[in-house]
């Protein structure tokens, strides 16, 4: 880093002689110790370097110390010697004799290629420095110092490297590099020396080029061998000469690689080396180059295509000889030229490359440069460079193996540029350029060339008068005429505007006009300015998106001929007819070139117009018709068009030849132009251009008629549509069509003006229409097009074509234009063929869709009526709907364009403004930006015209810019501001039009951006625009309905959303009586709009309270049979809805304070619904948009009634926060109906804090319903109000039982059972409000004891048992004692009873009855009461149930006390495991002893039980018995009851149960052993 620092520092300007010599001593000696060190020995050498340009002397002494003997230095030493005496020659010489001597002997004792070729390259430096030194005698600071000094010294170390250096070397550029340092060494040798190793060092540099040909220091190092043998042993070099040509030839052949600095100077040196040769050997160089040009070899060369390089290389090297300053060619020039003939113009023909061509025309630039060329030798060479210069634009050249390829466009523009440069730059060309250059104008094959001999032309007229060279027209060799020249000119300038230079035709032909009437001088100086303008809009556009039109360049030159042609009208009528009869003569010229053929036919046709000589007129006419080729569409055109331009004069006369044309010959083939039809043989290309010339005379007629006289023509028009209709039968091929079409749209156009009919209208319309039929699906051609044009003109003329025609057409037309694909541009790589056709396909499908577009403006314009109007919109609407957006946007383009016509009014748009602002409003919101855009135009245009054009356009605008923004899509207040922007316009009849296309069409559109673009549009309206669209709300909500369950977008269903909501802030009602008539079960669609309107909070009461209204108010049931009930609709609907209000969002406040009237309905729904069928579908008339509404309602039919309502319930439950009990499923249940009821009502009175008095005002109404199971829910209500002990207002417990009361005697068993339930409930209210209403709940209970409505259920005597054990303890004991007896009486029924629970029950109730008997009558009847119920409480102390058995011990306990029996106290003392027989004895033996006069009466009850069905009853009663009357029999009582129980228990020892006939056994083992033991 310090060293580059250092030697950057000393670099610097005037540095280095600021150092004094004591610090330039220290940096030497650091930088020769850095030679000796790897990392820092290139620094070193640049250190040194920089410091000997001052301190030179030190910093040798220094550098010869590092050569010791016997060890040669590194290589980077040798190469800063080098450096250092090319640095600083005048102070580095005096050691040049010391540094050669020391070197010298250390040859030998070189190794290495890098070592040597260091030591060459620093030799040759040394010889340079020493040749400089010399050179510069006079600044040298030892004028003694010459070459000789050192001869001796550089002769040893050539030699030496000559001999054993050079000859070893093989890699190319080594070789080459000691190739070049040898011959600079060998220019100071002293001459002896270079003339005895002469041949050495020739042949070894030779070698060298040959083998590595691109290597730029051998050639440099031959070129200066050759220099010194010239000079010093050119009589060794002579001999040699020959074979050197041959290898430096072949070096001069090699194309050089331009990319390649060093190839390229490679070839520059052997090109010098012939140039040295040519000083020495002028002869016998230029006889071997021009034999490389003989015309043999150039044959042979081009035949065999080896390739051009023997050519190209010996013209490169004569145009080096030639341009070669102080050395005259002309003794060669002529022998040059002879020999350029076989290439310049070869006889036959020979294709040469574009390589030769271009190196030919540099010869010739530089022959002319060197003052070589005459008027004599130099016109050949002049009309090859022109001929070059018209070359065709093409990038296809012949492509010679070896040689960069020299494309055509490249040849012409060098050719172009030596033309210029002959013309500006080489003194003396006028001369030689003039006239020949007028000639090149005129000569068909060098047509191309126009423009840059022009461009010469008007250069060589700022020097000389040009024309005054022009030969005369008796001359031996003529120069074409001015007339001529202009006829030229003027054609050639129609193609100028595409060209480059191109106005330089445009100035030689002002100069031509100028000379050849003095009469347009001056109109052509005005204008020419006016004409050049277009040459400057043309570079403007240069690299522009659109392509230069070309035709206006073309009108106006054709203006401008059509203005000299007036002029000179009066003034040279006869310079006319010669100018037309000079275009006649040229249209031979064109034959190659169709467009410049075009602009001739449109010329002359201007002229023809203008000239008054029939045979002139004849002549041109002829001229057009035998030449137009009927293969070009452009010459066709052109020609017709040169005929329509001259109908205006001669317009029988042109009739009359395309009469010709058309009558059949004798042979019944019709004439042709060209004579196509004429001969005998007729081929496949024969037809193709018969229907081409046919093509061209309908296309003639056309124009014909565009630019006859109006008087005439109609004087003539059944003529012409005689020779006309016969085309129409049976063409199939394009072109004829195309100018039938042409000649349709022409003829109406022309008859149009003169306001006249036509006959055969009708039939060209159907001609017309049955083109465009017959066009196939792709846009091939413009037929199509070209067919509606000539349509919408045909339908102008008088008398207007009717309606239905109209709409046939228009139908016609839509089906075969909008499908057809729009262009698609091809953007990747290698699409310029695609591109192109995309160009072409572009121009014919804007044609296209403008033809339409125009028809349908044409039936505007036509018929001025809404009728007009209502059938466009209609073809235009299944457009605007497409799925293809190119259809959508070019539907929108055809409508505004209508729209925009001055023909539409109010009026005409007044029956379609609602549903066209309807599409144009679904448009808006079209995915595509060009859709919006437009259909917001066609807004803007509608609006525009209601207001008489007074509306603001600003809103529109400021729309239309966002309409290109994405973001305007998915912008809800985008949407509500286009929404006012289109309703704001429309009022009553047009509005219902206009929502009915958003919510018929709009929300089902396929896009979903569209789709819900519409929705937040639609919902704006609502909003807004309500009041007039009120009447029509339940079809509005219909539709949006119908929408929400068809879309499938999220979006668009939170949009339809939105409008009904829209709609419910205006009339809620409305809404939810249409939204309640839905099917059910809901669909998705509808329950998540129940669910979003009921989460609003304006929105939620009202309907809840609609669905309360219908609930309370509708029969439950629509039909009533014995075996079915069928639920009625409404009750469903409002269930379904209920369920989805109930789970909106934030209803929780809103469920709990209606809580009170909710519950209550939906519990007596849920009951009514319990069993019920699902309901028959409402009848009504499904509308075309409801197709699907049938299929929906049917399955009303799989709907389950019950689940509805206790889905509804659980929802009221789980929202209201209340608890929600698993006893749903028990309600559906018909075995546990009842049950589930209570439990759900006594689970909303536990979990929810209710209004007492609305709960039980809401339940009144049930209570006398005729269906069993609303009364049931209500009371079921009641009994769960006081189960949950909610009524804490005495009053309306006491309205509450006064309700229960009343319903004690319901038909419906479970209304008693829950009327009994409720009254058992009392007894949580305490002793006051039981003994208040203790005579009903006394009655209410004695009638369910003894209800038996359900058979063995016993469900009324169970509850009643329930209750009475609730009630007992807390009753006044006063006020039951009267019915205790009443009691003890309905319970023995109990004790029988089948079901364990009623049995234990009973016994339960019995014991406790005994507790509260206080009253000593009421005592003594239920002890009474006690002995007749003993026995049954004895045979079940061992019953098949446990908790029976324990039941009834417990009882035993409870009687005691009545009994008063000391004996059957100790035989119950026992434990509770003692055995059923042992217990039996010891209260056998109690009774016996306490109660043995009811002994009989215990055994005629138990013989009642030897009868039971159950094994256990008949095995304790036959025990009983056994030891009752064990107890007789120890009594000695008569035995009267013994005589007759003795048979019943001896009959029950064969009883089928073995436990019976054991305890049979046992029963007569205990009467036997007490009779014994009495005996």
């Amino acid at each position: 880093m310090i060293a580059t620092t250092l030697d950057s520092i000393l670099n610097h300007d005037n540095v280095l002689t600021a150092v004094d010599e004591k610090t330039a001593i220290e940096i030497i000696a650091a930088a020769v110790d850095g030679l000796n060190d790897k990392d820092l020995v290139m620094l070193g050498s640049d250190l040194l370097v920089t410091v000997s340009r001052q301190f030179c002397i030190e910093v040798m002494k220094q550098m010869l110390n590092l050569f010791q003997p016997g060890n040669l230095p590194s290589v980077t030493t040798f190469q800063t010697f080098g450096r250092i005496f090319s640095a600083n020659v005048n102070d580095s010489i005096p050691f040049l004799s010391a540094v050669l001597s020391m070197l010298a002997p250390l040859l030998p004792e070189a190794r290495t290629d890098q070592l040597k070729r260091a030591i060459a390259g620093a030799v040759a430096q040394f010889a340079d420095a020493i040749l400089e030194y010399v050179a510069r005698e006079n600044e040298a600071p030892d004028q003694s110092v010459k070459v000789h000094f050192f001869q001796n010294d550089f002769g040893v170390i050539y030699e030496y490297i000559l001999l054993h250096w050079l000859p070893k070397m093989r890699e190319p550029e080594l070789a080459a590099f000691m190739v070049h340092a040898t011959s600079c060494i060998a220019r100071v040798i002293s001459k002896e020396k270079l003339q005895e190793t002469a041949d050495r060092l020739l042949g070894s540099a030779v070698s060298v080029v040959r083998k590595h040909p691109h290597e730029s220091s051998a050639s440099e190092g031959l070129a200066i061998v050759l220099e010194m043998l010239s000079s010093n042993a050119k009589s060794i070099l002579e001999p040699q000469l020959d074979a050197l040509l041959d290898v430096i030839f072949a070096q001069a052949c090699a194309p050089a690689d331009y990319a390649k600095p060093f190839a390229v100077k490679s070839h520059n040196e052997v090109l010098r080396c012939f140039a040295i040769l040519y000083l020495n050997f002028p002869d016998r160089i230029i006889n071997f180059l021009l034999a490389k040009l003989s015309p043999n070899v150039v044959k042979s060369t081009v035949i065999k295509d080896a390739s051009d390089r023997s050519v190209v290389g010996a013209l490169t090297i004569v145009n080096k000889l030639v341009n070669q300053p102080d050395v005259s060619f002309s003794f060669y020039l002529n022998a040059l030229l002879k020999s350029l003939e076989p290439i310049i113009a070869p006889t036959p023909p020979v294709t040469l490359s574009n390589n030769v061509k271009q190196i030919l025309a540099q010869l010739v630039l530089t022959l002319a440069d060197r003052l070589y060329l005459t008027v004599d030798n130099s016109a050949p060479l002049i009309e090859f460079i022109v001929r070059q210069c018209s070359i065709p634009a093409t990038t296809i050249p012949r492509s010679p193996s070896g040689l960069e390829v020299v494309t055509d466009e490249a040849l012409r523009a060098a050719c172009e540029n030596v033309l210029h440069l002959l013309t500006t730059t080489v003194h003396g060309m006028e001369t030689i350029l003039l006239p020949g250059l007028f000639d090149y104008l005129v000569m068909w094959q060098y047509t191309e060339s126009a423009r840059t001999v022009a461009k010469c032309l008007v250069h060589l007229n700022t020097q000389r008068d040009v024309f005054a060279t022009l030969a005369p027209s008796g001359a031996v060799k003529r120069s074409p005429a001015v007339v001529e020249l202009f006829t030229r000119l003027f054609v050639l300038s129609g193609s100028a505007i595409d060209q480059s230079d191109g106005d330089s035709l445009l100035r030689l032909l002002q100069l031509v006009v100028g000379r050849m009437a003095e009469a347009l001088k001056e109109l052509w100086e005005g204008t020419i300015t006016e004409l050049e303008n277009f040459f400057t809009m043309r570079a403007s556009n240069e690299g522009g998106e659109t392509a230069w039109d070309g035709q206006a360049w073309e009108e106006s030159l054709l203006k401008l001929l059509q203005t000299s042609l007036h002029d000179l009208k009066n003034v040279e009528p006869e310079l006319i007819h010669r100018i037309a009869e000079c275009f006649t003569i040229q249209i031979p010229l064109y034959i190659d070139f169709p467009e410049d053929k075009a602009f001739l036919y449109r010329a002359l046709g201007t002229t023809l117009e203008i000239s008054t000589d029939s045979l002139v007129v004849n002549k041109g006419l002829d001229g057009i018709f035998n030449s137009v080729n009927h293969s070009k569409i452009v010459e066709r055109q052109a020609c017709a068009v040169a005929v329509g331009k001259a109908s205006s004069a001669h317009f029988d006369l042109i009739l009359s030849k395309l009469d010709g044309f058309t009558v059949p010959d004798k042979q019944g083939k019709r004439s042709s132009i060209f004579n196509l039809f004429g001969s005998a043989k007729e081929s496949k290309q024969e037809s193709v251009d018969s229907e081409r010339s046919k093509s061209t005379i309908v296309t003639c007629y056309g124009y014909a008629v565009s630019g006859a006289p109006r008087a005439l023509l109609l004087t003539r028009i059944d003529d012409i549509m005689r020779s006309i209709m016969p085309f129409f039968v049976g063409v199939k091929e394009f072109a004829i069509k195309h100018s039938l079409c042409r000649f349709t749209e022409m003829l109406a156009k022309a008859l149009r003006e003169t306001n006249s009919t036509l006959d055969k209208r009708q039939a060209l319309m159907f001609h017309m229409k049955d083109f465009v039929k017959s066009e196939p699906p792709e846009l091939r051609s413009s037929v199509r097009a070209l067919a509606v044009t000539a349509c919408a003109e045909l339908a102008q003329l008088p008398p207007k074509i009717t309606m239905e025609e109209v709409e046939d057409a228009l139908l016609l037309f839509c089906n075969s234009v909008f499908p057809l694909l729009p262009p698609r541009h091809d953007s990747s790589e290698g699409a310029d063929a695609a591109n192109a056709a995309y160009l072409n396909y572009e121009v014919l499908w804007d044609a296209t869709i403008k033809a339409l577009s125009e028809f349908m403006v044409t039936v505007v314009k036509v018929y001025r009526n809404a009728e007009a109007t209502v059938v466009l919109l209609r073809n235009l609407k299944p457009w605007l709907e497409s799925d293809s957006d190119h259809e959508r946007y070019h539907s929108l383009t055809m409508l505004h364009n209508v729209l925009t016509s001055d023909a539409v009014t109010e009026n005409v748009i007044a029956p379609i403004l609602g549903m066209a602002m309807g599409l144009l409003a679904m448009r808006s919101m079209d995915p595509d930006a060009r859709c919006r855009e437009t259909a917001l135009a066609c807004g803007k245009r509608l609006a525009s015209i209601l207001s008489n054009g007074k509306s603001s356009d600003q809103e529109w605008i400021e729309a239309g810019r966002q309409s290109w923004m994405k973001e305007s899509l998915s912008s809800h207040a985008a949407a509500t501001s286009i929404a006012g922007l289109f309703y704001g316009i429309l009022e009553g009849d047009q509005l219902v039009k206009f929502v009915r296309q958003l919510y018929y069409q709009g929300l089902l559109e396929r896009r979903a951006v569209t789709a819900a673009g519409v929705a937040a549009i639609l919902q704006a309206t609502l909003k807004n625009k309500w009041q007039p669209l009120k009447e029509q709300g339940p079809d509005i909500l219909g539709g949006l309905l119908f929408a929400l369950k068809t879309v499938r977008d999220p979006a668009t269903k939170v949009g339809i959303e939105g409008c009904i909501k829209a709609i419910a802030e205006h009339d809620t009602e409305m809404v939810a009586r249409v939204l309640l008539n839905q099917p059910v079960p809901l669909l998705p669609s509808t329950a998540a709009l129940w669910r979003s309107l009921g989460s609003v909070a304006s929105f939620a009461p009202i309907l809840l309270q609609h669905c309360l209204d219908t609930l309370r108010t509708t029969p439950c049931y629509s039909e009533v049979h014995i075996h079915a009930r069928c639920a009625s609709l409404p009750i469903l609907q409002s269930l379904a809805v209920l369920v989805e209000l109930f789970q909106s969002s934030n209803n929780t406040d809103l469920l709990q304070a209606n809580f009170a009237d909710l519950a209550p309905v939906l519990i007596v729904i849920t009951a009514a619904m319990v069993g019920a069928q699902s309901s028959k579908p409402p009848q009504f008339a499904v509308s075309s948009e409801q197709t699907g509404a049938d299929s929906e309602w049917k399955s009303v039919y799989k709907v389950v009634p019950s689940r509805f309502a206790v889905d509804a319930l659980k929802q009221l439950l789980k929202n209201a926060n209340s608890v929600v009990p698993i006893s749903f499923e028990m309600i559906e249940d018909p075995v546990m109906y009842a049950e589930g009821l209570h439990v759900t009502c006594k689970c909303i009175f536990q979990s929810a804090e209710l209004d007492a008095k609305k709960v039980i005002a809401g339940l009144v109404p049930y209570l006398n319903s005729e269906i069993d199971a609303q009364r049931a829910a209500a009371v079921a209500m009641y009994s769960a109000m006081l189960e949950s002990k909610k009524p804490t207002d005495a009053g309306q417990v006491q309205e509450v039982v006064n309700h229960l009361a009343t319903k004690n005697s319901d038909q419906a068993l479970i209304v008693r059972v829950f009327c009994i339930r409720g009254m058992g409930s009392l007894a949580q209210f305490g002793p006051k409000i039981v003994n208040a209403n203790a005579d009903s709940i006394l009655r209410v209970i004695l009638a369910g004891l003894e209800d038996s409505a359900d058979g063995n259920m016993n469900s009324a005597p169970i509850e009643a048992m329930k209750a009475l054990n609730k009630l007992l303890p807390v009753i006044d004991r006063a006020r039951i004692q009267e019915d205790l007896i009443s009691i003890s009486v309905r319970l023995r029924p109990s004790f029988e009873s089948e079901s364990p629970m009623i049995r234990s029950m009973a016994f339960s109730l019995f014991g406790q009855a005994a507790t509260v008997a206080e009253n000593e009558s009421v005592r003594a009847a239920f002890t009474q009461e006690v002995h007749d119920v003993l026995v049954i409480l004895l045979l079940h102390l061992n019953d098949d149930n446990h908790e029976v058995s324990t039941a009834t011990k417990s009882v035993f306990k409870l009687l005691l006390p009545l009994l008063k029996s000391e004996a059957l106290v100790t035989a119950l003392s026992y434990p509770d495991g003692i055995a059923y027989s042992r217990l039996l004895k010891l209260i056998s033996s109690a009774l016996g002893t306490d109660f043995a006069d009811k002994i009989p009466a215990y055994l005629n009850h138990i013989i009642g039980y030897f009868r039971s069905e159950s094994p256990t009853m008949r095995a304790n009663a036959v025990l009983l018995a056994g030891n009752l009357l064990a107890q007789v029999a120890a009594a000695g009582q008569p035995d009267t009851t013994t005589s007759h129980m003795a048979p019943a228990v001896i009959h029950l020892l064969s009883d089928k149960e073995p436990l019976v006939r054991q305890r049979a056994a046992e029963a007569l083992g205990l009467i036997y052993q007490k009779s014994s033991h009495h005996v």
